[in-house]
């Protein structure tokens, strides 16, 4: 999760959308009661009515599986009706950058698509670069090629008709449960998401999340205090997996298990590509520090240039 249980407690608004919290992470609810106390909205979103929809102060359903459909209405709405976070989204997101002439949408399939392969050509939804290989922007938000633009009419689809078509939710629901979490897209409040395996357990599980993400950019919930996209963990083969090195394709600090793919050390230490961008965190770049580190804390003095 991006933020810490206690900061719950610092939220505005609370999402909690495949979770039932208050039955499965209770010390987590603990920090939701406290936001409430200050006077925070609760909202509950979920195919039953559980002992989290009985706590919220809104609770709507929607028929399991059609996540991404409330979502993206939301997505549609904060758009349509201006409520998203300019500066944010301009400032901090990928939202200014140009995409290349080669990208496009349509029929449900991306550009690049191979039917024989059944595969993309990632190749083909690059960024539009300028002469010094930085990505070029818009901060006013406004060039059709931008990604907020592509992203307005990905998501225009998601009109609450048909919205409440496929997720069995009413209109009239769809629309306070919009309202009120969209209030928290401006200076000094925040909204915050919590999930969990009713999000990931699912074959579009990271979908799911990335839905939520696109929300808490457009709105400014990231980096604040109250915001971010929580997953409840705890269960021993989620997060600890990882962490503690328990899955065959990750080694520690989440890089990739090497292999023939990358035959020597300077092929893996080479893979990652180096922002040109000034402005860029590009963080798997350091990748190579990373794996060097790694290497010498397993292998001590024999772990060299020469020995690779």
């Amino acid at each position: 999760m991006t933020n810490h249980w206690i900061d719950i407690g610092n939220s505005d608004c609370i999402l909690i959308m495949g979770s039932n919290a208050a039955e499965n992470h209770p010390i987590s609810m603990k920090w939701v009661g406290k936001a409430m106390e200050n006077g925070a909205t609760l909202l509950s979103v979920d195919p039953r009515f559980t002992r989290t929809s009985a706590k919220a102060d809104f609770y709507t359903a929607l028929r399991s599986g059609t996540d991404i459909a409330f979502l993206g209405g939301m997505i549609n709405y904060i758009i349509e009706n201006n409520l998203y976070f300019k500066e944010y989204l301009a400032y901090y997101t990928n939202a200014s950058f140009i995409l290349g002439k080669n990208y496009s949408f349509k029929d449900g399939l991306f550009s690049g698509y191979n039917k024989q392969t059944k595969s993309y050509d990632k190749s083909q939804w690059a960024f539009e670069m300028d002469k010094d290989g930085v990505p070029k922007k818009d901060y006013n938000l406004k060039d059709s090629r931008c990604v907020f633009q592509q992203l307005k009419k990905h998501f225009s689809r998601y009109n609450l008709d048909k919205v409440s078509q496929i997720t069995g939710t009413p209109k009239e629901d769809l629309l306070q449960a919009y309202k009120t979490y969209a209030a928290t897209g401006q200076k000094g409040r925040a909204g915050t998401i919590m999930y969990a395996m009713g999000w990931t357990q699912h074959t579009v599980g990271v979908q799911n999340i990335r839905t939520m993400a696109i929300i808490q950019l457009l709105l400014g919930n990231m980096g604040v205090a109250g915001g971010g996209v929580n997953a409840l963990r705890g269960e021993s083969n989620v997060q600890g997996s990882t962490d503690h090195c328990l899955l065959f394709h990750i080694i520690p600090g989440y890089m990739a298990t090497p292999s023939t793919t990358w035959p020597k050390l300077a092929d893996y230490l080479k893979r990652r590509a180096a922002s040109k961008d000034p402005l860029s965190a590009n963080w798997w770049q350091n990748e190579p520090k990373y794996m060097v580190s790694f290497l010498k804390s397993m292998f001590g003095k024999n772990a060299t240039p020469t020995s690779t």
